[in-house]
């Protein structure tokens, strides 16, 4: 049984906003990098984080070991690496830690084939500008812009990175392990630049190098399709995300559907429906529960089920969420 982070860690697994120490335990003193000067804070509004988790109005229960292998990754500044299946709710665990400890808008890197880690860190220069100028036609991408000097930690999710080339999770550990990285040609003087939250703003850089003041709380995603380098592998935390059991369906289902006036949600007879047919399916099944309630919010259940058998009608509908066999 895995021990009970209630005692000692930050994070309660719950996604509900709380209240939480202004200053985090204090870093291992080799992952202290000592960035500045401090940046303001980052924007706190996030806009994808309603698509991620919904509107939270009761807590969404989370595994113990999940809680505890999170906190562990919080106290000792290393990554934390989710393999599973699709619709586990991999992505989304990075909104969950952002929103419960208020660490403002989740960064997020989607992997593809071509993804390069340059792409991660930064762009530009553009043409007609010089990295040396004030603004240097330089933005930093999520990447780059969660290893700025902010206070608090910022959350970066590295969103399937077993869909990269081999050589990507290999250059990403230098960062990782550097805790920042240097901008070629910056020279000693030191550039500004934008960065991925605001394209406008003109962040300085001195000695041309972004280095982290709190290294940043880095969800890194993977079906486990593809092994990932060992070197990157024992730097992190690793979690094995479970599929969504019933508590956890229903609590997402209430986030998901709030009772709003005039915009009924689907019936709890027909929540419980889909949780039983959700837990005896193969596969992924998050996202065919979220959408046959919608389609049983929508009317569309009892439409299919005037007339005939209630049981077959929430059979249908299962089915017709069911992903097309290749």
């Amino acid at each position: 049984m895995p021990p009970n982070s209630q005692s000692w860690g930050l994070y309660r697994g719950t996604g509900l906003p709380g209240a939480t120490p202004e200053e985090w335990p204090q870093a291992p003193a080799w992952r202290s990098f000592g960035g500045g000067p401090e940046l303001p804070p980052p924007p706190v509004d996030d806009p994808c984080a309603p698509a991620a988790l919904g509107t939270i109005r009761q807590p969404l229960p989370a595994p113990p070991d999940e809680v505890a292998r999170v906190n562990v990754a919080l106290h000792l500044r290393r990554p934390l690496l989710v393999t599973g299946e699709p619709g586990t709710g991999k992505s989304s665990l990075a909104y969950r830690i952002s929103e419960e400890l208020g660490l403002g808008r989740v960064l997020r890197w989607p992997i593809t084939s071509l993804s390069t880690l340059r792409e991660g860190l930064y762009d530009g220069p553009y043409e007609g500008h010089d990295v040396g100028e004030y603004g240097g036609g330089i933005r930093l991408g999520p990447l780059g812009t969660a290893f700025l000097p902010y206070r608090r930690p910022r959350v970066l999710l590295i969103d399937r990175l077993d869909r990269a080339e081999i050589g990507l999770p290999e250059d990403l550990c230098t960062v990782l392990t550097a805790g920042g990285f240097a901008l070629p040609g910056a020279g000693s003087t030191g550039p500004r630049v934008s960065s991925h939250d605001d394209p406008s703003a003109a962040v300085p850089l001195p000695d041309g190098a972004v280095r982290c003041r709190a290294f940043p709380v880095v969800v890194i995603t993977t079906t486990g399709e593809r092994d990932l380098p060992s070197d990157l592998v024992r730097r992190c935390v690793t979690l094995r995300s479970q599929r969504p059991g019933p508590d956890l369906l229903r609590a997402i289902a209430a986030n998901r559907f709030p009772t709003e006036p005039g915009r009924p949600g689907p019936a709890p007879d027909a929540v419980d429906a889909f949780v039983e047919r959700a837990a005896a399916s193969e596969g992924p099944v998050l996202e065919r529960f979220l959408d046959a309630l919608r389609l049983a919010a929508d009317g569309v259940l009892q439409a299919v089920a005037e007339g005939g058998n209630w049981q077959e009608a929430v059979d249908t509908l299962w089915q017709w969420t069911a992903p097309e066999e290749p």
